[in-house]
Parts: structure tokens; sequence; C-alpha cells
């Protein structure tokens, strides 16, 4: 297969074995470039805000903002998930191989189980008061005796590897609308103490967007990125534009003056990131 393949069947498996970044209720960015036309271009699969929020969503009852935790765990900040249909979308129009040999790695691993790593099994530790609030979340990454996993613990995940052989065999159209949607929206809005306002029609008008790169001019180079809604590609372009300015390369990476450079325009790029771009 090609790069879009192989971006498919590692996904779904990330998807899966690190279930704290990368999973397919969440968003995704593409930056995609083509050798043979020399075009680069990236798609945006990022989770939108639902149809039903408000400005007010993330205020309490006496209309002061929620603390971040408060206002995160359960379904209030959740968005329409976009990484299903991007993946789904661009395969489509790029992939080579049959999307379903794509989903069956992960289908596999799911079935027979993986290995939890040391990093996810660190993590459960750490979050484990916020894990237990879910039920399905308490009875997945902690033992019996109410332990977290430790790292080398075999998992499996039969729910996750149903939910694979459905994409395989409808489709991202699964994904969005019957059962499995139907299943997303009702979580999401019956979330114990913080539910969420995540709509069928959120689901069914979920669209992918194909967008132009945002590219930055460094020493010679275009650097490329995602524009828009990333922050990503605009915010390294103001870094390396305030780095050209100085030799960063005559200092070295042991001069403590290269590392100072790179700090502050890390300071301000951030800084416009927030106040602007946001």
């Amino acid at each position: 297969g090609n790069a879009i393949d192989a971006m498919v069947a590692v996904q779904t498996v990330l998807g899966l074995v690190e279930p704290q970044s990368s999973g397919l209720g969440g968003g995704s960015f593409l930056v995609y470039y083509d050798a043979a036309k020399n075009r680069m271009t990236t798609f945006d699969g990022r989770e939108t805000a639902p149809m039903e929020a408000t400005p007010k969503l993330f205020l309490d009852g006496s209309g002061q903002p929620m603390k971040f935790m408060d206002a995160v765990i359960g379904g209030r900040s959740v968005g329409t998930p976009g990484t299903v249909r991007l993946l789904a979308d661009v395969h489509e129009k790029l992939g080579t191989k049959p999307w379903p040999d794509l989903l069956k790695p992960a289908e596999t691993l799911a079935t027979d189980g993986f290995a939890v790593s040391p990093r996810l099994a660190s993590l459960i530790a750490a979050e484990g008061d916020r894990l237990k609030k879910n039920d399905q979340a308490r009875t997945y990454f902690f033992d019996a005796a109410g332990a977290p996993l430790k790292a080398g613990t075999i998992l499996k995940n039969p729910d996750y590897a149903q939910t694979l052989t459905t994409l395989a065999q409808q489709g991202a159209d699964a994904f969005y609308s019957g059962p499995l949607a139907q299943s997303i929206v009702k979580t999401v809005r019956e979330a114990a103490g913080n539910p969420g306002v995540l709509s069928l029609p959120d689901l069914a008008n979920y669209r992918i967007k194909e967008r132009e790169p945002v590219c930055a001019a460094y020493r010679g180079l275009d650097i490329c990125g995602m524009g828009p809604p990333s922050s990503g590609a605009v915010a390294i372009g103001q870094m390396l534009g305030i780095l050209e300015n100085f030799d960063i390369k005559a200092l070295g990476p042991d001069n403590v003056e290269s590392w100072r450079m790179i700090g502050d325009a890390q300071r301000l790029a951030f800084a416009d990131r927030e106040r602007y771009v946001a």
C-alpha cells in the first residue's frame, strides 16, 4: 500500500493502544504531500462544536467559568469527532488497499489483546480518580480488585474490535448514523454530572475540509504545515521568522543564548496564538 493506507492502519491501532492520545472519538489533521505532482495539501478533520453549544456552555450556575477539569470530564467538552470521517474520505480519494484490510490489524489486536505500555500504565495510575468516575473506564482500566493495570498486562477490547468490524463492513457512515452514532450521542448527553449537547444531526452533518497548507520561508526553505483551525504552522512560521534574524548555527546547540532565543521565540508565538489565532 501507500502512506494513506499505512495511516489508516496505524491510526486505528493507536486508537486501541494509546487511548489517552489518539482515539476514534477525537479529531485529526492531515498534511499530505504528493511527490508525483509536487503538491502539498491538508485535510481538516478537527472536532467541531455541537450545534447546541452556546457561549454559556462552560459557565457554572453562577455564570463563572468552570474549572478546566470540571468542564473536561464528562460530556460537556465533547465535540463532533472527525477522525473516522477523515480516514475514510482520504482513503477513498488516495488509498490503494481495500478499506477492510487496513482495519484488520487493529481488529485482531483488540480481539487477541495487547500489552499495556509503561506510559499507558503510568497514566492510568495518575488519572485513576477521574477514570473511575466512568463505569466503563473503571472496568476496562482497572483489575477486579480496583488496582490500575500494570505495564505488560494483556488487555483485550472486544467492543473496539466490534466497532472496527462494523466500520469495515459499512464504512464511515456507520459511525455517523445508526446504532453507533445513537450510542455516542446517548453517552455524551447522559454523562453523569456533566452532560453534553452533541446530537445526531451534528454527526450526520460532519464534513472533512481540504485546505491550503500554511507555509513560511526560512533560510531559503518553505516550511509548510496545517493552518487554522490548527495553530501549528502559524506558530512555527512565526518562531522561525524571529530566529532567522540570528545566527543560531554559529552559536551552536550548547550555547545558552541559542536556547534563550528559541524560548523567547516560542513564548512570543504562543502569546500571539492565544490572543489572535484562537
